[in-house]
């Protein structure tokens, strides 16, 4: 699955794009208010000089002249250089202006000025398109004033809009990442400026409540229920506790029971210890792995009546410990072996690491589940190390004690 771009990555992205649509837009039309300004300049001036053509021609009967502006009465009477800028064809428009370039610096334009008499003026402005760029320095320091205004006002917008929004966002994250789910204790947020992030801060408080609810359900159940059985667990083991002073060593049936009393015992006194914060400060004591990963292994196929090869591989290690859970767990991984893997279990101590390595059996549809699980949260708790991998049709547990 293609992880999408966080948040603050498409804000910034289409901040990014905004910022330059603007400063473009800010460039464009000012050069094109430029332009339209010079445009209604030369409109205005060659209008203004019929006009004065105009009274000119009135009081003196000449016709008004100038270096760059050319007043004639008749189309016939322009030079041809005029002529070229409609192409020969005389022009009907009036107040209208149309512009053409020869060569060089200079452009000319055209404008048919109506006079009062209703007898037209063709009035002809030849200038030098480089006294347009005189102002242009100005013109850009302008440009570019207004560019940098643009830009610190988008940019501190941008900031302020992230700070306001994308910052709570990261602290809500930061809180519920670093929050102690074991605790369930309640998340504390800042009040939030904005009711949507409000809205969500509001839901995961509400849903975090309702765990917790849920979690202390499931607690009280697991506790109430392991404290429930050790009473008649302990009746049983007391039961087979008898018939073995009374007719020796137990055998067959009876034999497989009193095995699995003892387990049901093990693995209630792991559940209630689980449901204790003084589960880590039990009593410890030295232990050598080699025998217990062999009495395990021997309690394990007499209870089940599962004699299986196992290949076992131990060292000399010996460890100070907390024994008790310590057996619990290696009896759920052999069991979990027994029960759900094939032929060829193999187990492999080296140091504090315990490695078991079994084929899974094709007639197993229900899997590893509870009895792993128990073992997870019992090695979290002691803070030990337990991970787990199915790989080539092959379960690999590995546990490390940390002592």
């Amino acid at each position: 699955m293609k992880h999408k771009m966080s948040l603050k990555r498409v804000y910034q992205c289409y901040g990014v794009v905004f910022l330059a649509v603007t400063l473009l837009m800010n460039i464009f039309i000012p050069l094109c208010m430029m332009c339209t300004g010079m445009f209604s300049m030369h409109s205005i001036t060659m209008k203004s000089a019929a006009q004065a053509a105009e009274q000119y021609l009135v009081d003196t009967g000449n016709l008004y002249q100038t270096d760059n502006i050319k007043i004639y009465t008749d189309w016939n009477s322009a030079p041809e250089q005029v002529k070229s800028i409609t192409q020969g064809i005389q022009p009907t428009a009036i107040n209208e202006v149309e512009y053409h370039h020869h060569n060089g610096q200079f452009i000319d334009a055209l404008m048919v000025y109506q006079q009062r008499s209703g007898e037209n003026l063709y009035v002809w402005l030849n200038y030098n398109a480089t006294h347009d760029l005189e102002f242009a320095p100005k013109n850009m320091a302008a440009i570019a004033l207004l560019i940098t205004m643009t830009f610190g006002v988008v940019a501190s917008l941008a900031l302020y809009m992230q700070s306001r929004v994308i910052s709570p966002v990261h602290q809500i994250s930061r809180a519920i990442k670093q929050h102690d789910w074991q605790k369930m204790q309640s998340l504390n947020f800042p009040q939030q400026c904005y009711a949507e992030l409000q809205s969500i801060v509001d839901a995961l408080d509400i849903s975090i409540k309702q765990l917790k609810e849920a979690q202390q359900r499931e607690l009280s159940f697991l506790r109430f229920a392991s404290h429930e059985l050790r009473t008649p667990i302990a009746i049983c083991q007391s039961s087979f506790d008898i018939l073995t002073l009374q007719h020796g060593q137990l055998e067959g049936p009876v034999l497989h029971a009193s095995l699995a009393t003892r387990q049901m015992k093990s693995i209630t006194e792991t559940l209630l210890w689980l449901m204790s914060s003084e589960c880590t400060s039990m009593h410890h004591s030295t232990v050598k792995l080699a025998d217990l990963l062999s009495q395990v292994v021997s309690d394990q196929q007499a209870a089940k009546g599962n004699y299986l090869p196992i290949e076992l591989i131990c060292d000399d290690t010996e460890i100070t410990v907390q024994k008790e859970p310590l057996t619990i767990i290696l009896n759920n991984l052999v069991r979990n072996s027994l029960e759900h893997g094939a032929q060829g279990i193999r187990i492999v101590q080296s140091s504090h690491t315990i490695e078991i390595v079994n084929s899974m059996s094709p007639h197993n549809s229900s899997g590893f589940g509870l009895g792993l699980m128990l073992v997870e949260r019992l090695a979290q708790q002691l803070g030990w190390t337990y991970h787990s991998a199915r790989l080539d049709n092959q379960f690999r547990a590995t546990l490390k004690i940390n002592s």
